[in-house]
C-alpha cells in the first residue's frame, strides 16, 4: 500500500526549483558572449542548475514512492515512472530524462561542461521545470 503525498515535501521541494530558477534567470537573461564572459557566473549557473535539478529529482523521487510505490533505479529512470503512471506528460519526461542526465555530467565531469551548452540548458530548464510544476499541480489537485 502507497504512503500518501507528503504535501510539505511536495511544496518545499517546488520552493526550491522556483528559487533557483529565479536565481538562473539572470544569466538565463544575457546573450551567449556575455555569459561566456563572466567566469563567476558560470559558476553561480552551474550550482543553481545542480540545485533546481536536484530538487525536481527529489519530488519525482517522493511521487514515484508514494504514488506509483516504486523506486526507480536511477535519477533518470525516476521521471519514466511519472510518465507511466500518468503524472506527467511522454514530451516532458524525455526532456526530464535528458536534464537528469546532464545532471550526473556536470556533477561527475563539472570541468567538462561545455559554457555554451550550460547557457542553452538554463534558457530552456525554466520552461521545463515550470511545466513539471504545472503537471504536478493538476494531477496533485494542489496550487503547488
Amino acid at each position: 500500500m502507497a504512503l500518501p503525498v507528503d504535501l510539505g515535501k511536495v511544496r518545499q521541494k517546488t520552493a526550491d526549483i522556483r528559487d533557483a530558477l529565479n536565481n538562473l534567470a539572470p544569466y538565463a537573461g544575457v546573450g551567449p558572449e556575455e555569459f561566456l564572459a563572466d567566469p563567476k557566473g558560470i559558476a553561480a549557473a552551474k550550482f543553481y542548475l545542480i540545485v533546481a535539478t536536484e530538487a525536481a529529482i527529489g519530488l519525482c523521487n517522493h511521487l514515484a514512492a508514494r504514488v506509483a510505490n516504486r523506486a526507480p533505479a536511477s535519477y533518470a529512470e525516476c521521471f519514466g515512472i511519472l510518465r507511466e503512471t500518468g503524472i506527467i506528460s511522454e514530451q516532458l519526461a524525455g526532456r526530464l530524462v535528458l536534464m537528469a542526465k546532464f545532471r550526473n555530467f556536470l556533477i561527475h565531469r563539472y570541468a567538462d561542461a561545455d559554457d555554451r551548452v550550460i547557457h542553452q540548458i538554463i534558457c530552456q530548464i525554466p520552461t521545463d521545470l515550470t511545466a513539471y510544476l504545472s503537471e504536478l499541480g493538476v494531477f496533485l489537485k494542489e496550487n503547488i
